[in-house]
């Protein structure tokens, strides 16, 4: 008998995984083999600027009970509590929260799980997020059956973590630069923020009035991209850059340039920093190189038309346009949101998606929220 013996990974298929979704559903799959009765696990990412938790990855990812949810992490809740004190909670019987004030806690309930596990994560020490793990069996998660998943939790949280860290500190690269370009072009860094937060609210609208298909993980890689999407502005010179008066054609010209420079930008820094593999990079690519091309065709630089250009540039557009109208500038002051708002649907007409505008106003209390968070400093 041979003393050497190969054996099959039971992970391998990580390898080959595109999607964060992807690879959480390898890892359910993985651990239901061991553990039939965990029937859910789901990933909340927290964002500390807004102190807000957000929906991100479930397994099964269709029938999921909660999806394009976000909530407030609110001191002295259950979950504020599980973060300050960076210990796993185990809830044995969910009818608990049967009445709960809590709209994620009863739609889990009322999803018949009757178990959970929750698990903090954390990122140089900051709060990054929870994993959930939901059974239909009461006091599923005993003693056995925990040290099981007590290890699994670790892998899918450095597995995300990890995952996520590379996207950021490319996002963080590009930041810096675009920060620069700001310092010149008479926007702040609050812009970054807002339309960051912008597109989130008009990629989950457009979920919530069926006119896209977009799932947590997609809404959080355009969030996560769309401030960038100026980058290619680095090349433009202050001359053009901070001119008040209306650019002459040559002028013009040049300053059309810094959608395709963007894109050779983004092109370079993932193939330098070897992140070809993110999830939804092509997302960045797009809002760099297409968001100022128009429903119409009279955009640049292809004049590609409606649906030839790509759902994330046209979100992009939107958000910047409204962000653009809605702030001070030395050379005009900021438009009341109603008034922004009609220049959207006026323009909705033949230059932006129209669908993408309409999911923006129907979220106007929530823009305006972002607004007050995020105001500008003068």
């Amino acid at each position: 008998m041979s003393n050497i013996v190969f054996r099959e990974d039971p992970l391998a298929e990580l390898k080959t995984a595109s999607t964060y979704q992807e690879k959480l559903a390898v890892v359910h799959e993985v651990l239901k083999k061991r553990c039939p009765g965990i029937d859910r696990i789901s990933i909340a990412l927290y964002d500390i600027k807004t102190q807000s938790l957000a929906t991100f990855l479930a397994s099964p990812s269709t029938g999921s009970p909660l999806s394009n949810y976000e909530v407030i992490l609110k001191e002295g809740s259950v979950l504020y509590k599980i973060a300050l004190d960076a210990t796993p909670r185990i809830v044995s019987d969910l009818r608990v929260y049967e009445d709960h004030d809590a709209a994620h806690s009863r739609a889990i309930v009322g999803h018949g799980f009757a178990s959970s596990y929750t698990h903090p994560m954390y990122h140089n020490k900051e709060l990054a997020g929870f994993v959930f793990l939901n059974s239909l069996h009461n006091g599923y998660f005993r003693e056995r059956v925990l040290e099981q998943v007590e290890i699994i939790i670790h892998l899918i949280s450095e597995m995300i973590l990890n995952d996520l860290a590379s996207a950021r500190a490319l996002t963080a690269a590009m930041r810096t630069s675009v920060s620069m370009v700001q310092k010149h072009d008479l926007e702040t860094g609050t812009h970054l923020e807002r339309m960051s937060r912008y597109s989130r609210l008009i990629a989950r609208s457009l979920v919530n009035l069926g006119t896209a298909n977009l799932d947590d993980e997609q809404i959080e890689q355009i969030a996560l991209f769309s401030p960038l999407h100026d980058v290619g502005k680095i090349s433009i010179p202050d001359s053009i850059l901070q001119k008040k008066t209306r650019l002459d054609s040559a002028e013009r010209g040049v300053m059309n340039r810094h959608t395709m420079v963007g894109r050779q930008i983004v092109d370079d820094l993932i193939r330098n920093f070897g992140f070809e593999e993110l999830p939804y990079i092509d997302y960045l690519r797009e809002m760099t190189e297409l968001h100022h091309e128009a429903m119409d065709g009279s955009g640049y630089p292809y004049g590609l038309r409606g649906e030839e250009i790509s759902l994330a540039a046209r979100i992009t557009s939107v958000s910047d346009i409204f962000d653009a109208l809605t702030t001070q500038r030395p050379y005009k002051q900021p438009w009341s949101n109603e008034h922004a708002f009609a220049m959207l649907q006026l323009l909705s007409i033949d230059k932006l998606d129209k669908g993408c505008v309409n999911a923006m106003i129907a979220v106007s209390s929530e823009v305006t929220k972002v607004q007050q968070q995020f105001a500008e400093l003068h």
